[in-house]
C-alpha cells in the first residue's frame, strides 16, 4: 500500500495557490490537504490536517513564513 505525501500550500495570492495546486495534483503521490492565505490559517490547518510538507510563502498577512516555521518547530520540541 502506497501512501501519498500530504501537502499544505500557503500563499496570500490566489493565482499562486491555484497554480501550485494544479501542478501538485498532476502527481498521484501527492495529496493537497489544504490551502492557507495567512500565517494564522497555516498553523490552524497544519494542526488539523497534519501535512507531511508545508509550502510557505515568506511574506503573508499576519505571521510570516519564517515566524510560522519557528512556531511549528517549537511545538514539536
Amino acid at each position: 500500500m502506497e501512501t501519498s505525501l500530504k501537502v499544505l500550500i500557503a500563499d496570500d495570492h490566489p493565482l499562486m495557490l491555484q497554480g501550485i495546486r494544479r501542478a501538485l495534483e498532476t502527481s498521484e503521490d501527492i495529496d493537497v490537504v489544504g490551502e492557507a492565505r495567512s500565517g494564522e490559517e497555516v498553523l490552524a490547518l497544519a494542526e488539523r490536517r497534519m501535512p507531511d510538507l508545508v509550502l510557505l510563502d515568506l511574506h503573508m498577512p499576519g505571521l510570516s513564513g519564517l515566524e510560522i516555521r519557528r512556531a511549528s518547530c517549537r511545538e514539536r520540541v
